[in-house]
C-alpha cells in the first residue's frame, strides 16, 4: 500500500514563489508551531515594506520584542523569491548571529553562516553573519581594490542598526597603540604641531599620561601626508592595521587624527562605505532599528538615502512594548545616597537576577563587593547565558548598552549607573567639541535608551529600571532630553514621573514596596502601565538632521577630490543648523576641505570656528589671551545671576549641583579628567566667581583660573586622576609653569595663589613648591562640595528664590566667600620629615 504524490498537483511552493511576506510566512511548510500566526504589527510592517520594497534604502522601526527578526528574515525571503539575491542578514555580533540562526531554522528557512556557500551565492539561501564579517579590510565579501572579487549582493539587511554603529566606527578607524613600532615616529613627526596646540598636554603625552589627548591639526596632516604613508606602509599587514588600512588607504588625506597617551587614532569624518562594494552597490539595503528618534547616523555611517530613511516603515501602533517602571531614586529621595541604593539593589539580587550597566571599569569598582561578577567583552556571553539559565544574583556589565538580550528572568531589575562616556582619543575630542550641546544630548539619550531596553525583550516582559549617577539624572532632567526619547519610552518616563511624585516626601524605604508592585505584577500597576501606552503611534517621519546631510554630502564630494564643492556644502549648511557647536564643527570640516586648495582661507575659517568653540583645533596663528574681566557686581549678585540664567526652578538647581558634585569626584579614569576640569570652572561660576580654562582655550597656562575679585586669582592645576600619596616633582613643575604664565599674562594687574588639586599635601623628596602654594586635597574638596550642597539647599528654599542678600549671608556663613576660600578649604604643602 502506498500514498499519493501530492507534488504532482502543486504548481510549486508558495513559500518559494510569493513575494508578499505574509503569504510566505503562512506557507512555510516546516516552521515551528510557535510561528503559527504572525503578529498584527508584523503583518502591518510587511505590507508597508512590500509596497515600498523597490526603494534602495529603507528603515523598519519596531519596538523591542515585536518580532523584528522574523520581519527581517521573511523580507529577505521575499527578495529571494523575487530574484533579488544573494541576500544577507547582518547582526551586531557573533552571539546574536546564533540567535538569528535559531530563529530562522525555527521558521524552516534555508540559511547559512558561510559567505562562500554555493546556495547563498546562487540566491537560494539566506546568509546570516555579523557586522565584523562584512565591514573589515579583509572582508570575505571582498574589498575594493582587493584580490577577492566582491560579491554582487541583491539585498543586505542590517539588524539593530544603531548597535552596529560602534563596530562600523571601529572598523573604519586605524588605532596605533603606544607599544606599536609606528607610534613614536608619528608622534615625533607631529611633535611641534602638537606642542602648539597645548604645551602642557604635549608634555603629558611625552610622559605617557593616559589623560592627555591632542588633535593633529588638519593642515599638518595634509602637509606631512607623504611621511605618514612612509611610516605606516611597513605595518599595513599587521593585525593592528590590517583590518582597517585597506578601508582607509584611499581616503587617508581626508582623515582626522588624534594622539593620546595610549594610542594614535586615525579616522575619516564618515565611513567610506564604497570600500565594501557588496554593501555599497547592493540593490536593496534594509535597516532594522528599535524606535530611536534620530536616524541621522544611518546617513552618516551607512551612506543611506536621507529621503527614504526619513520615511520609516512602522506598524500603526507604538504600544507593543513590555512594561518598564523607570525610577531615579537619588532625585526622588534627595536625602538618600548611592551606598543605600547599592545595598537595596544587592538585597534584591538575593532572589532575582539584577544587571548593572556602568560606563567604565572605574565605575564598576564600586559594585565589586556586592557583584557576582564584572564582565567585559571577553566574558560577556558566558555571563549572559548563565543569567538566562538560572538565578545568578547581581552582574555588572561594563560599557555594554546595546546588542544584548536579557529576557524574562534573566533581568527583572536593571540599573544604569553613570552617563555613557567617550573612550577613544577621537571620541574624547568630539566630546570636547560638542560639550553641553543639543547634539551630544541626543547621542547620550540614544545610548541611555538603548541601555534601558536590555531588560524588556517582548511585549509581555517586565522590568524595573533604576537610573543612578547624578550626571546621568541631571542630563535627562531637562525637557529637551525627554523629547529625544521614542514615544513608548517617553510615555513610560511620564508615568514614572507620576510614581516619583507620589513617593516624594515619603521615606526611602518605601522604594522597595513600589518596586515590588511592578515585579510582583500588581494589577493596578499593570493596568496603569498599559493605559500609559494605549493609543501611541509612531511618528510618520524620522529625524535626519541638516548636519548629517551636510557632513555626508561634503565627504562624498571630497572623496572625488571636489574639495571646493565639499567646503561649500558644509558652509551652506551652517545656517540650517541651530546648535551653535555643530555650526562650528561644520566650519572646521569646511576648513579641512579648504586646506586642499586654499590653505590661507582654511586658516581664516578655522579661526572663525575656534572663536565660536574652544573645544576645536586651535588655528595656526597664536590665539590672543583675554584676561578675566573685573567683576561688575558683588559675588552674591553674580551667583544669583548665574543660577537664574542656568536653572529654571529650585528643583533644577538641586539636580544641577548634585551633578556637579559627581563631576568633581576624583577618578583615575583618563576619560573623566576633562570633565573634572570643566567642573572646577563651573564651581567658580556657581559661587559667583569668574573662571577660565586657559590650557584648553589657548594651549598655555593652568588647567583652570579663578578670579576672586580685587585682582586676586587662583591658578589651579588639577590632578584628579592621581592615586599617589605624594606630589611628584613633575606635578609641582607644572604648577610652577602655570604661575610663570600668569605673571607674564597679568604682569602687575593681579596676584595669584598657586593651587593644586591632589589626593595628598605631601611633597616627594625631590619636589619643591612655589612660595604661597596651596593644596586642595580630595578630602578638603569633599568638604567644600558639602558646603556648596548646603548653599544650594538654602538657596532653593529662599523666598524669593534668588535673594542676593540672603545668598551673601550664606556664602559668608559657609566659608564660600572669596576672601575666605583659600584659608578655609586649602592646605599648605609639606615635606616629609
Amino acid at each position: 500500500m502506498s500514498g499519493l504524490d501530492f507534488s504532482r498537483i502543486s504548481d510549486g511552493s508558495t513559500s518559494d514563489s510569493a513575494t508578499e511576506p505574509r503569504r510566505i510566512f503562512s506557507a512555510l511548510p516546516a516552521k515551528d508551531r510557535k510561528y503559527n500566526y504572525p503578529r498584527d504589527v508584523q503583518s502591518e510592517v510587511w505590507e508597508r515594506w512590500h509596497e515600498r520594497r523597490t526603494e534602495r534604502d529603507l528603515v523598519i522601526k519596531l519596538n523591542t520584542g515585536s518580532g523584528k527578526t522574523v520581519v527581517g528574515l521573511i523580507a529577505l525571503k521575499s527578495c529571494l523569491n523575487e530574484g533579488i539575491g544573494p541576500v544577507a542578514y547582518i547582526t551586531p555580533d557573533k552571539p546574536l548571529t546564533g540567535q538569528v540562526m535559531r530563529e530562522a531554522r525555527g521558521l524552516g528557512l534555508d540559511v547559512t553562516e558561510d559567505p562562500e556557500s554555493g546556495r547563498f551565492l546562487q540566491g537560494r539561501q539566506i546568509l546570516i553573519t555579523n557586522v565584523y564579517t562584512l565591514f573589515n579590510g579583509r572582508s570575505r565579501f571582498g574589498v575594493r581594490g582587493g584580490r577577492r572579487q566582491p560579491i554582487q549582493m541583491g539585498a543586505v539587511l542590517i539588524d539593530d542598526a544603531h548597535a552596529c554603529l560602534n563596530t562600523v566606527d571601529g572598523q573604519y578607524t586605524i588605532t596605533i597603540p603606544r607599544r606599536h613600532a609606528a607610534y613614536d615616529p608619528i608622534f615625533e613627526l607631529f611633535s611641534t604641531d602638537l606642542s602648539l596646540q597645548s604645551e602642557m598636554a604635549h608634555l603629558k603625552l611625552k610622559n605617557a599620561d593616559p589623560s592627555a589627548v591632542l588633535p593633529i591639526p588638519f593642515w599638518a596632516w595634509d602637509e606631512k601626508q607623504t611621511q605618514v604613508v612612509k611610516l605606516l606602509s611597513p605595518h599595513t599587514e599587521d593585525d593592528d592595521l590590517g583590518f582597517s588600512w585597506p578601508l582607509l588607504a584611499d581616503v587617508l588625506p581626508l582623515c582626522r587624527a588624534a594622539v593620546s597617551g595610549e594610542a594614535i587614532q586615525i579616522a575619516p569624518p564618515c565611513p567610506p562605505i564604497d570600500a565594501i562594494p557588496s554593501f555599497a552597490r547592493a540593490k536593496r539595503r534594509l535597516y532594522l532599528t528599535a524606535t530611536l528618534s534620530d536616524d541621522s547616523v544611518l546617513v552618516t555611517h551607512f551612506g543611506a538615502d536621507p529621503e527614504s530613511i526619513g520615511r520609516p516603515v512602522t506598524p500603526r501602533s507604538a504600544s507593543d512594548i513590555g512594561d518598564r517602571m523607570i525610577l531615579t531614586p537619588l532625585q526622588t529621595f534627595p536625602q538618600c545616597d548611592e551606598d543605600w541604593i547599592r545595598g537595596f539593589v544587592a538585597e534584591k539580587a538575593t532572589t532575582r537576577n539584577v544587571v548593572v550597566i556602568v560606563p567604565s571599569t572605574q565605575r564598576a569598582k564600586v559594585w565589586e563587593s556586592v557583584a557576582h561578577g564584572v564582565h567585559r567583552s571577553d566574558t560577556l556571553q558566558a555571563a549572559l547565558e548563565e543569567l538566562r539559565r538560572r538565578h545568578v544574583g547581581l552582574v555588572v556589565l561594563v560599557n555594554k548598552y546595546d546588542g544584548i538580550d536579557l529576557p524574562d528572568g534573566a533581568c527583572h531589575l536593571l540599573v544604569l549607573d553613570g552617563l555613557p562616556e567617550a573612550l577613544g582619543a577621537l571620541d574624547q575630542l568630539e566630546l570636547r567639541a560638542l560639550e553641553n550641546s543639543d547634539a551630544l544630548l541626543a547621542r547620550q539619550v540614544q545610548r541611555i535608551e538603548q541601555g534601558m531596553g536590555r531588560g524588556v525583550r517582548s511585549n509581555d516582559d517586565f522590568c524595573v529600571v533604576l537610573l543612578l549617577g547624578r550626571n546621568l539624572t541631571a542630563r535627562l532632567h531637562p525637557t529637551a532630553a525627554r523629547e529625544k526619547f521614542s514615544p513608548a519610552t517617553k510615555a513610560q518616563l511620564d508615568l514614572s514621573d507620576q510614581v516619583a511624585e507620589m513617593l516624594r516626601d515619603r521615606p526611602v524605604e518605601d522604594l522597595e514596596a513600589v518596586v515590588d508592585q511592578c515585579l510582583n505584577r500588581d494589577p493596578d500597576w499593570v493596568r496603569a502601565s498599559r493605559d500609559a501606552l494605549d493609543g501611541l503611534v509612531y511618528p510618520e517621519t524620522g529625524e535626519i538632521t541638516p548636519f548629517a546631510r551636510a557632513q555626508r554630502g561634503a565627504f562624498e564630494l571630497a572623496v572625488t577630490a571636489r574639495f571646493s564643492e565639499a567646503a561649500d556644502r558644509a558652509l551652506d549648511a551652517v545656517n540650517e543648523v541651530e546648535d551653535p557647536q555643530l555650526r562650528s564643527v561644520l566650519k572646521q570640516e569646511a576648513a579641512a576641505y579648504t586646506q586642499h586648495f586654499d590653505p590661507v582661507k582654511a586658516q581664516e575659517l578655522q579661526g572663525s570656528a575656534f572663536s565660536q568653540n574652544r573645544g576645536l583645533i586651535r588655528p595656526r596663528h597664536q590665539i590672543q589671551y583675554k584676561r578675566l574681566p573685573s567683576p561688575a557686581s558683588s559675588q552674591s549678585q553674580a551667583a544669583a545671576r548665574y543660577v537664574a540664567d542656568r536653572y529654571a526652578s529650585p528643583g533644577d538647581l538641586l539636580v544641577g549641583v548634585a551633578a556637579l558634585r559627581e563631576q568633581l569626584t576624583p577618578d583615575s579614569d583618563p576619560a573623566r579628567v576633562p570633565g573634572f576640569e570643566q567642573g572646577m570652572l563651573e564651581l567658580a561660576l556657581h559661587l559667583g566667581l569668574a573662571g577660565q580654562r586657559p590650557e584648553r582655550d589657548i594651549g598655555r597656562g593652568p588647567d583652570v583660573l579663578w578670579g576672586l575679585g580685587n585682582q586676586s586669582y587662583l591658578v589651579i592645576e588639577c590632578k584628579s586622576g592621581s592615586e599617589q600619596d605624594e606630589i611628584a616633582k613633575t606635578d609641582m613643575a607644572q604648577l610652577s609653569h602655570a604661575i610663570d604664565w600668569f605673571d607674564e599674562a597679568y604682569s602687575e594687574a593681579g596676584d595669584a595663589v598657586p593651587l593644586m588639586v591632589h589626593p595628598s599635601r605631601q611633597l616627594e623628596s625631590r619636589a619643591s613648591a612655589r612660595p604661597g602654594a596651596r593644596i586642595l586635597t580630595f578630602d578638603k574638596l569633599r568638604e567644600l562640595l558639602k558646603a556648596v550642597d548646603s548653599l544650594a539647599t538654602a538657596v532653593a528654599n529662599f523666598e524669593p528664590f534668588l535673594d542676593a542678600k540672603a545668598i551673601e549671608e550664606r556664602l559668608t556663613g559657609l566659608g564660600l566667600n572669596a576672601p575666605a576660600l583659600v584659608d578655609r578649604w586649602t592646605l599648605k604643602p609639606r615635606k616629609r620629615r
